[in-house]
């Protein structure tokens, strides 16, 4: 009794320290879920045009087919962007400097920006916020003087909060002369939900070279995005037929970033659910044999007038110790086990007290669910048939 119990204690420390894993890994993933992104991902449509052409074919392209995709019925807004939100594989930056360039240069030193080209509309189609300023139009064209527009990360990082309209900017992109800032919006998390926003530097598309010659066209929509597909594929082929499209969701796009913490999440869960399951036996066995040990000593009680309840007590708390014992080495091991995990949370911290006390609770009742049947059966045994018995 003495080995199997202890066996038991065993297995409740492993189950304890992978339900402490899981239930911060899960909690973590919650908060990725619903952190601010600083866009909206919900109803957006997006389009990528591939096949490499000439820019200013491509700025044709994407100047013809915007104002009719701008004109279908279910369409809120539309604009195109050379990186979608949460879209790495197309993730660029560099360093960028504020009203002059130094003499000297430091690239490790210097301060970086995410590059994105954008057309007119491209903020309001995202949901990004423009909080001072103007948005790009019609009058950014190849030949007027260079303008960009910046977010308030980077207004934070070079200019200490000061209004930045009407200051100049370089950027290691494409051309080497400074953009006068027309604009600032609000921070949006491009890259990843759990990683902070960092500056970003936006630049009109008729003004700049881009990745591939290839924008994406991003339309917010009344409803289901990929109803209208179908209607935008068609409104392509009309302008370009020569231009392969695919279509995807911001909230798909956005979803793949949480892959990665999302399977971490379910394979603690698994682990965890089988080594709870291997407790529950565990409990089951040890009180059930325990009770047909003890049948004649609880036989005895009854009959010298120990009631059932007491009984059903006295066989839960064997159980109870069991599980406490187990729950105090599981969660001093988890305490230890769980900083590991520390690079894998987001505004999670690996000793969080709501886990823990939420494990030893799932823990004790989980304990009393599997032992209680067996309990049950010796509070409810006939004291002369045991005695007779014996």
């Amino acid at each position: 009794m003495r080995t199997r119990g202890l066996l038991v204690v065993g297995e409740i420390a492993l189950a304890v320290v992978l339900l402490t894993g899981a239930g911060l890994l899960v909690k973590s993933l919650v908060a990725l879920q619903s952190v601010e992104l600083g866009f909206q991902p919900e109803n957006v449509l997006v389009m990528k045009a591939t096949g490499v052409r000439s820019l200013p074919e491509n700025n044709a392209f994407f100047g013809r087919l915007l104002p009719r995709v701008a004109a279908l019925p279910g369409v809120v807004a539309v604009g195109a962007t050379s990186i979608p939100p949460g879209d790495l594989a197309l993730m660029g930056d560099g360093v960028y400097h504020i009203d002059r360039i130094p003499e000297v240069r430091d690239r490790n030193l210097d301060p970086h920006a995410l590059f994105t080209i954008v057309t007119p509309g491209a903020f309001a189609a995202l949901g990004i916020p423009l909080t001072r300023g103007r948005d790009f139009d019609e009058r950014d064209t190849e030949d007027s003087p260079l303008v960009a527009i910046v977010n308030e990360a980077l207004v934070r990082q070079s200019l200490g909060g000061q209004d930045p309209i009407g200051r100049t900017l370089f950027c290691s992109w494409d051309r080497k002369g400074g953009m006068t800032i027309v604009g600032v919006v609000g921070d949006a998390r491009q890259r990843n939900p759990g990683l902070e926003p960092m500056p970003d530097c936006y630049m009109p598309y008729r003004q700049h070279a881009y990745n591939n010659n290839t924008l994406n066209v991003i339309a917010r929509t009344e409803g289901d995005p990929m109803a209208l597909a179908t209607t935008v594929r068609r409104t392509a082929a009309e302008v370009a037929p020569d231009v392969p499209v695919s279509f995807t969701t911001m909230e798909a796009t956005m979803s793949k970033r949480l892959e990665e913490p999302r399977f971490r999440a379910l394979l603690f869960a698994m682990f965890a659910g089988v080594a709870v399951c291997l407790a529950m036996t565990g409990v089951y066995g040890v009180t059930a044999q325990a009770v047909e040990q003890r049948s004649r000593e609880v036989g005895l009680r009854m009959a010298l007038g120990a009631n059932r309840s007491g009984v059903l007590r006295m066989m839960l708390g064997g159980s109870l110790r069991l599980a406490t014992m187990g729950a105090v080495l599981g969660l001093a091991a988890a305490a230890g086990a769980t900083r590991f995990l520390d690079t894998m949370l987001f505004e999670v911290k690996p000793i969080d007290v709501q886990v823990y006390l939420g494990v030893a609770a799932l823990l004790g009742i989980v304990t009393l669910v599997a032992s209680y049947v067996p309990a049950r059966r010796a509070a409810v045994l006939d004291p002369v048939q045991v005695l007779k018995t014996e």
